[in-house]
């Protein structure tokens, strides 16, 4: 509305313009208000939100300090055992060496033993032969059985 617009009107129509003005200023300030409040608990509740990311902050800080704590014992723990596991290979490989040592020996004894009860039987054999060509076989066995009665 330009000036001249304005001095046309009458003092009634003017009031009423500033009536109707005033109420919007009401509303808009009405509005303003409430904008404002539920910015302030916007706010209000940013805030609390923040704090509770910073209380969370802390607490992954302790829970990933633990887990570290954790991880390093663990693998100290499996470096230990790694450890004690390859000793105990050694030993067994060890154990092992002289299992089969062991065995070749046995192997060989039973070798040596095998060919001793061969040769006792021949010389048994020879023996007995012997007894029998001189006649003396009775003789042996009549002085055993007198020795086991």
């Amino acid at each position: 509305m330009t000036d001249k617009d304005l001095r046309r009107l009458r003092r009634q129509d003017l009031l009423q313009m500033l009536v109707a003005q005033s109420k919007e200023a009401a509303r808009l300030q009405t509005e303003l208000d409430e904008e404002k409040e539920e910015a302030a608990q916007l706010l209000q509740g940013y805030e609390h939100l923040k704090e509770k990311l910073n209380e969370k902050d802390e607490l992954i800080e302790k829970l990933k300090s633990r887990l570290d704590q954790k991880d390093q014992l663990m693998e100290e723990e499996r470096s230990n055992s790694q450890e004690s596991l390859e000793r105990l290979k050694a030993k067994l490989d060890a154990k092992d060496a002289l299992i089969e040592k062991l065995k070749g020996r046995l192997n060989h004894k039973d070798d040596e033993l095998q060919e001793l009860q061969e040769e006792l039987k021949v010389l048994q054999k020879d023996k007995w032969k012997e007894l029998e060509d001189n006649g003396s076989a009775e003789e042996v066995l009549f002085r055993l059985r007198a020795l086991f009665r």
